[in-house]
């Protein structure tokens, strides 16, 4: 098929970390790894277009130079679309093509609708998804919102994942790493976050705060911390304030290089309160690191609890129990780790689990536009 692919969000080639651009990138090489044509059409930012008049044109226009992009493909595949950055380009320009128009990840929010700041993303967005001919849902709350505006048979939930070949273990680096970090005999924790306000600088504060509980009980532990953002400052300052010379900041890593950095450690631990879906989850499993995170949203979409590592309830002390437990029990991190990989590689592979949206789109296609 060739399928023209819209992001409302962001360009698939934004250059800031997010854990959406890395699913549409993702979704993007997938498709095509699978032998169809991706079109990526360009970009208009969509996000609380409603609020701002003076968009409203180059919008139109937008939908334009997107149609014209389109011309000749077999459908129309929008990334992402809520009452934040509701899609308003698909329904029209996927109409004017007469093709039959798509959304992964769409998020319908009743709440939305009886708010006057939220009414107009609440309209648009709830207007994109009932013109979609049909809706892949990669989050357990977004399979909730459609039961709740569509029939079964308007959408499909699709497990998320991640490309086969990202990442593996490479156990001579992590080992050289570890020499040079001079770890010694620790247990190694990492974690990786953007340090930006909000949940993630929370989860990170948590983390510190539970890897200094147990260094206070006598264990023997170093964080390593991969990532950056405006709070990394702050951050830094905290958690050797709390920690001292047990923790380590690595910066920024590019995605394909944590492969070394993951291997070094024994676990991996972040919260992940309010992560819609939390790549990073996988990311590790599939370098054999057992997983330490809450229940509070995505996380249990991601990590098979007892099996690839440990749901905690989303308060600081279970979360604290949690890695505590992989911390003083070697054989239970070494049985977790030994099912991270094929967990993630026959549960949450891209190029297996997006078969199922391939499948869908191409027997809609065959049979013509249903909405």
């Amino acid at each position: 098929m060739k399928i023209a692919l819209c992001t409302p969000f962001k360009p698939l080639d934004n250059p800031s970390v997010s854990g959406d651009v890395t699913i549409a990138q993702d979704l993007s090489n997938t498709l095509t790894d699978l032998g169809h044509d991706v079109v990526e059409l360009p970009f208009f930012p969509a996000k609380k277009i409603y609020e701002k008049p003076s968009r409203w044109l180059g919008a139109v226009g937008a939908i334009n130079r997107m149609t014209d992009a389109a011309r000749g493909a077999d459908c129309w595949l929008t990334f992402g679309s809520y009452y934040k950055v509701p899609d308003v380009f698909g329904p029209t320009a996927s109409r004017r093509l007469q093709i039959p128009y798509f959304i992964i990840q769409a998020s319908y929010a009743e709440n939305r609708g009886k708010k006057l700041a939220t009414w107009p993303g609440y309209v648009l967005n709830k207007r994109a998804m009932l013109r979609a001919d049909h809706i892949f849902c990669n989050r357990r709350n977004d399979v909730r919102g459609c039961s709740k505006l569509l029939p079964k048979t308007a959408y499909s939930p699709v497990e998320p994942g991640i490309p086969t070949g990202l990442l593996e273990r490479d156990t001579a680096a992590g080992a050289a790493l570890r020499a040079t970090w001079n770890t010694g005999t620790s247990v190694v924790i990492v974690t990786a976050a953007m340090m930006r306000p909000g949940v993630k600088e929370q989860g990170l504060r948590w983390l510190f705060d539970s890897c200094a509980e147990l260094v206070a009980e006598g264990q023997d532990i170093t964080l390593v911390v991969a990532g950056d953002g405006p709070c990394r400052t702050d951050l830094e300052t905290l958690a050797h304030t709390r920690l001292g010379e047990r923790v380590r900041f690595l910066g920024m890593i590019e995605r394909r290089s944590l492969g070394p950095i993951f291997s070094a450690g024994n676990l991996f631990a972040f919260p992940g309160l309010k992560e819609s879906l939390g790549m990073v989850y996988l990311e590790a499993q599939m370098c054999g690191l057992p997983v330490v995170a809450t229940d509070d949203e995505g996380a249990p979409m991601v990590v098979a609890h007892n099996r690839t590592g440990l749901i905690t309830h989303a308060t600081q002390d279970d979360f604290t129990a949690g890695i505590r437990q992989l911390v003083t029990h070697p054989d239970l991190r070494t049985d977790l780790s030994a099912q991270c990989f094929n967990y993630v590689q026959n549960e949450h592979c891209t190029h297996i689990n997006y078969q199922k949206i391939v499948r869908i789109m191409e027997d809609i296609v065959r049979n013509g536009v249903t909405q």
